[in-house]
């Protein structure tokens, strides 16, 4: 027979077995989930185990606390079995005799402690915890800034939802993982870190991979070097490298700006002066760091590599570095006067 506390589970039926009288066997009794890991939508039994002694009644609630506003159902042994419905009962729940209940189309609201009294010989209360999961959403990874400078402070982030766990396709040396393991951090980001990073996220019933995410790290430029090469008809290539992310940007100056701005120049060897010098300015857009290299030139096509290098200067500085190479012309012409005039034997050549 089914009572109600409350007349608005009036159209409620619950399946109950007939059944009533549960042998027993030894040790101490427990909820176990079928299945382990509920799912949203599914259905889960909250089976009691290894009862002692015959049921008499049992009463479950929703919660760990036993005060009768949070009751869902309670069934007593008769003739017929009576089930008397709580105030949390939902018609989505049916109780068996052997003290276990049934929950279907599972939502999030169905998920938290349940306790179940049941009573035997002795009167025992047992509690269990409900998780109920939902599938994994596939993960992004995200950072603060799409393209750091070297030796900046850079933290990946793995996002995702109802995922329990995340783990990280690389961790590199020096880097940190947080304590639920969703953010990497850099200190100081080196350019070696460079590459594709993705991230797994999973939980008990699924897992989902992130597309690869590419950190890119600036840096430079270093190393600038400028080559010149004789060609036909006197013509001579200028061709100035420099090791640098992103791609840089490029200036020649040979006392005046020439306006070229690849990383290749084109003399006209007919028309070079009696002496001249040829300055790279290379700028990298994102760390804004500069960087120059020369190569002093004669009309005989004798050549001598004048190079310096620098960087963590800002562009505003450009226009000094290229009056400093109008200066050192100046000079470099008057020390070279001097030694040609003292050792006319001495030529040196520097093209390839």
């Amino acid at each position: 027979m089914i009572t109600k506390q409350h007349s608005f589970d009036s159209s409620v039926i619950v399946s109950v077995l007939l059944c009533v009288m549960v042998d027993v066997s030894s040790g101490m009794m427990s909820i176990q989930l079928i299945p382990q890991y509920p799912v949203i939508q599914g259905s889960v039994t909250l089976n009691v185990t290894r009862i002692t002694g015959i049921v008499q009644h049992f009463i479950w609630y929703k919660g760990p606390n036993t005060n009768p506003e949070y009751q869902i159902l309670r069934y007593i042994k008769s003739n017929k079995a009576q089930i008397i419905l709580g105030p949390l009962f939902k018609r989505r729940m049916t109780a068996f005799s052997n003290g276990s209940l049934q929950i279907s189309n599972l939502n999030i609201t169905d998920e938290g402690h349940y306790t179940v009294r049941i009573q035997t010989n002795n009167q025992s209360d047992i509690l269990v915890y409900l998780k109920i999961f939902d599938m994994v959403i596939k993960p992004t990874i995200t950072a603060f800034t799409s393209f750091p400078k070297e030796n900046d402070t850079v933290t990946l982030t793995c996002t995702s939802t109802n995922a329990e766990r995340i783990v990280w396709s690389r961790i590199p040396f020096g880097a940190t993982l947080s304590p639920n393991n969703k953010t990497i951090s850099f200190p100081r980001i080196n350019r070696i870190n460079s590459g594709d990073y993705q991230c797994e996220a999973e939980n008990p019933i699924s897992k989902r991979t992130s597309d690869p995410y590419t950190l890119t790290v600036a840096y430079g430029p270093e190393n600038v070097k400028v080559i010149g090469q004789s060609l036909k008809n006197s013509a001579i290539l200028l061709t100035c490298s420099a090791d640098s992310v992103p791609r840089p940007s490029y200036q020649w100056f040979n006392g005046n700006n020439i306006s070229a701005q690849e990383n290749t120049f084109l003399i006209d060897g007919a028309k070079l002066e009696n002496k001249s010098m040829y300055t790279c300015v290379v700028s990298n857009p994102v760390t804004w760091h500069t960087a120059t290299a020369s190569l002093y030139m004669e009309a005989d096509n004798a050549a001598t590599l004048c190079q310096t290098s620098g960087s963590g200067l800002g562009g505003g500085e450009i226009a000094g570095i290229v009056i400093g190479t109008v200066f050192g012309i100046f000079i470099l012409e008057v020390i070279v006067y001097f030694v040609l005039k003292a050792k006319r034997s001495i030529v040196f050549f520097f093209f390839e």
